[in-house]
Order: structure tokens, then C-alpha cells, then sequence
């Protein structure tokens, strides 16, 4: 029986299809906008020292939005890729946002 979703609860996304049956998968990143804010829940120890393999997540996820953008129509991969680094540019470039949070440690299901 599936649950009824009422009009102003959270949208989750699924997990994507191959994790289940993975040997091993950790969850590194869950990202909300809420009331016009990003929310943002990291697995901010997964790399250790090794921040730069974040950059590479980045860019791995930018090469799915635009895979994305293009099979939604929306533009080519080409040009949905210039406008993700226009985007990560400008808020490279900007003030810091407003972060607050603390570490905490992963939940177990």
C-alpha cells in the first residue's frame, strides 16, 4: 500500500537503481531548497583529507544535470554545462551565504 503524500509534504527522490544491490553504498550528499533556502545534509568526512574527490563529485553531478536538461528539452549538454559553471562561478564569486549546522554522525537505516 503506498503512502498518501499530502500536497505540502517534503518530495523525495528515489535511490537511484543499482544502489541496493551494491556491494557498498554510502550516501554523501541530500540537498533541499525549503522556504527559498538550501538545505543541505553532507557526509562531510566520506573523502577524509581528500577534498579535491568533492570537486569531482561536483563535476559528476554537473555532467548529469546536463544530460538531464537535455533529454527534458530543455537545451544541449553543451550549453547546459556553460550555464552550470556561469552559475558556480557567480557564487564562487559571491559573499558566503548564511551556513549554519555542526557535524553530527551518520543515521543507519
Amino acid at each position: 500500500m503506498s503512502k498518501k503524500v499530502a500536497k505540502d509534504d517534503p518530495v523525495e527522490l528515489d535511490i537511484p537503481d543499482d544502489v541496493p544491490d551494491a556491494k557498498q553504498a554510502v550516501e554523501i550528499m541530500r540537498t533541499w531548497i525549503a522556504d527559498g533556502a538550501m538545505m543541505l545534509s553532507l557526509n562531510s568526512d566520506a573523502f577524509g583529507d581528500r577534498v579535491i574527490d568533492w570537486g569531482r563529485v561536483l563535476g559528476e553531478v554537473a555532467h548529469h544535470i546536463a544530460r538531464s536538461a537535455k533529454l527534458n528539452g530543455h537545451m544541449d549538454e553543451h550549453e547546459a554545462l556553460q550555464a552550470i559553471r556561469q552559475g558556480f562561478d557567480a557564487a564562487m564569486l559571491s559573499a558566503q551565504p548564511t551556513m549554519s549546522g555542526s557535524v553530527r554522525g551518520r543515521v543507519n537505516h
